[in-house]
């Protein structure tokens, strides 16, 4: 799938338009701070209900007005049609979402309709930063490829939601707590089971990735589910009970899983260069789109912001040629056209951005 064209209205410094995009390669670029990274924003507020950036939306939507729009007329090949898409955000944080004229619920089924990638400078802490990163990974790709993981996680979460105002009470309910301990344990099984299963699946795609783009050693991942293995979460929530209460939350469950990303056996985050952590950030989102291409027949959407400041020109073009033969539609922005002069010529859409200002050049 690709996105025909966009619009909008509303977004930062942009000044309101309509671009029709390539079905493959679309180059951004112009002077840093002229609003490139603000038209990926766009992109993947319509995919996504939000913005990368920040999450007060006063800062997002432009001065002197109270809600911006996105809309965008989804390509499907694979179905032989196309739908429109459109999100509006207000600075009071209201926020709707139609299909073809249809009502969206929640931003989940917004994400549903456009599968977006987004690759940016803050996307390496996925092997630097906290746990939080490594699970919205893992997540991102059982919630496009299992149709039954949207519903399974709404419900854990409104189950630990419950059990954790249970324990921020000053007199324990203990009938009510034993009851969203019992709801809770099996959903944090089914989504242990769903992870597990989808990093297995995803390692398969990630070791041709690492030799394309130009070889890191055996890239491996070790998940780590949150509790003992072979532990009944049932007897580890009873055992925890005084803990829990003591600090209001729930200390054991598929929300505090984590992802230890190991290269030739050693933690990447401790062994690799600023260079190799790139690529294998790089690797791991491609192997993502790959997976999902493999079991959905559909592609999904990248955003690369600042390409060629993250890579040399030779990964670059690794990362390029590999979207291309993915099928993949991509978003990418750098400073000076003359750094995808190669992409141009195989065919692309160029848009110059000045103060704001798309140029469809």
């Amino acid at each position: 799938m690709h996105l025909g064209s966009v619009s909008f209205d509303g977004v930062r410094n942009l000044t309101p338009v309509s671009l029709d995009c390539h079905s493959k390669a679309n180059i951004i670029y112009g002077a840093n701070g002229s609003g490139k990274t603000s038209l990926l924003e766009a992109v993947f507020l319509l995919g996504r209900g939000r913005s990368f950036r920040h999450r007060d939306l006063r800062l997002v939507i432009s001065r002197g007005l109270d809600q911006l729009v996105v809309s965008g007329k989804i390509a499907r090949p694979d179905m032989n049609s196309s739908h429109q898409l459109g999100v509006s955000r207000s600075s009071k944080g209201g926020f709707e979402a139609r299909c073809n004229g249809k009502n969206l619920a929640s931003a989940a089924e917004l994400a549903a309709e456009l599968p977006i990638q987004l690759v940016d400078a803050h996307s390496f802490s996925l092997l630097e930063g906290g746990p939080l990163q490594r699970r919205q990974f893992i997540d991102w790709g059982v919630f496009h490829v299992e149709h039954s993981f949207a519903d399974l996680w709404k419900r854990f979460q409104k189950a630990l939601k419950q059990r954790n105002q249970l324990l921020r009470h000053a007199r324990i309910d203990e009938e009510s707590l034993a009851l969203w301990s019992k709801e809770l344990a099996p959903l944090n099984e089914m989504i242990t089971e769903q992870r597990k299963d989808y990093l297995i699946q995803l390692e398969r795609y990630i070791s041709p990735l690492v030799q394309a783009l130009k070889g890191l050693g055996e890239v491996t991942l070790e998940y780590n589910q949150g509790w003992q293995e072979g532990a009944s979460l049932i007897d580890v929530f009873s055992a925890d009970r005084d803990r829990d209460i003591a600090v209001g939350t729930t200390s054991h469950g598929a929300q505090r899983a984590d992802i230890k990303l190991m290269v030739d056996g050693e933690l990447a985050a401790d062994s690799l260069s600023r260079g190799q952590s790139k690529l294998l950030v790089y690797a791991l989102k491609l192997a993502q789109a790959a997976h999902f291409k493999a079991v959905t027949g559909n592609s999904c959407v990248f955003l690369l912001d600042d390409l060629p400041a993250e890579l040399d020109a030779d990964n670059c073009r690794d990362v390029l040629d590999y979207l291309n033969s993915l099928g993949c539609q991509y978003f990418v922005t750098g400073v000076d056209k003359e750094d995808f002069e190669g992409v141009a010529k195989e065919g692309a859409k160029l848009f110059h951005v000045e103060h704001g200002v798309i140029s469809n050049v």
